[in-house]
């Protein structure tokens, strides 16, 4: 139904996968939609990591003997690109090439990753994002996408048209301010105020750019969002379980915002409430 896609302008990392994963897996849980959770970076790490992807794979080859079976490990958005680009995708195809995490809540399609002794063709699949993306839509209740930052790739200007809210995702030091400001009314067509939500990664609440004060400088009218930096939710994606983080019992009843990981959580929420608040509008205008 939905497509919210997470982008940055930057060339470095600022922490937007681990915010759209966080985003996503709280979702899922506390929420009742069927979430696909999408990655259309390079070799994302990052992401098969953080659900245990990763190491069941170096599993799988551990036990494989015959090389030729290793490279038959194809990422699902591979397999998803050459029925897009046959045009014979289907909705109900998508579940097939997806990785389950939460049964009727989350799904997670990591971006493709190059096979043990065959490098796959990257710009290929990429193209095929924008199909592969407008078919899931159709099963899910939200497509969450990881896109790729910068504007170089025509694909990338392609899925920030088509998708219902953009998050645009931005550090917490001056120069990122000025910036955001001129992106917006630069790409004033891409980035309007029905569609646009922004946030900051890694958030440090001590610091003097406090959400609020951000706001003000960039003459917002709702305070932005931000995902808090978090070392209990870093070392959860480094270890592979990220959605058991999120549904530890003891980490879901945290209430004290003293308390870190409570603000992180409460700032998830806060950026959660955001997110359905402009899925309500967007249904409205339809």
């Amino acid at each position: 139904m939905v497509i919210v896609t997470f982008w940055n302008n930057n060339t470095g990392k600022i922490g937007q996968t681990h915010s759209a994963m966080a985003i996503a897996t709280h979702m899922a849980i506390e929420h009742n939609y069927k979430i696909l959770l999408m990655s259309t970076r390079y070799n994302d790490q990052v992401t098969m990591q953080a659900f245990g992807f990763k190491q069941m794979m170096e599993k799988t080859v551990n036990l494989v003997t015959n090389k030729k079976s290793t490279m038959d490990l194809e990422s699902g958005i591979e397999g998803m690109s050459k029925l897009a680009k046959a045009s014979r995708l289907q909705p109900d195809m998508v579940p097939n090439y997806t990785r389950m995490i939460l049964k009727r809540r989350l799904e997670i399609l990591a971006g493709p990753t190059d096979k043990a002794e065959e490098r796959i063709d990257y710009a290929s699949i990429y193209e095929s994002c924008k199909t592969i993306i407008n078919t899931a839509k159709k099963y899910y209740d939200i497509v969450f996408v990881d896109l790729n930052n910068g504007f170089d790739d025509k694909t990338t200007r392609e899925i920030l048209k088509i998708s219902n809210i953009v998050i645009l995702n931005f550090e917490q030091k001056p120069s990122e301010f000025q910036n955001v400001v001129e992106l917006k009314e630069k790409e004033n067509q891409l980035f309007t105020s029905k569609n646009t939500l922004l946030l900051v990664n890694r958030y440090d609440r001590d610091s003097k750019y406090t959400t609020k004060n951000v706001t003000r400088e960039l003459g917002e009218k709702k305070e932005i969002l931000s995902v808090p930096y978090n070392h209990i939710y870093a070392e959860s994606v480094q270890e592979g379980v990220t959605a058991e983080f999120f549904l530890n019992p003891k980490i879901r009843k945290l209430e004290d915002t003293e308390d870190r990981t409570a603000f992180f959580i409460s700032e998830l929420k806060r950026a959660e409430e955001a997110i359905i608040y402009k899925m309500q509008e967007l249904q409205m205008r339809i």
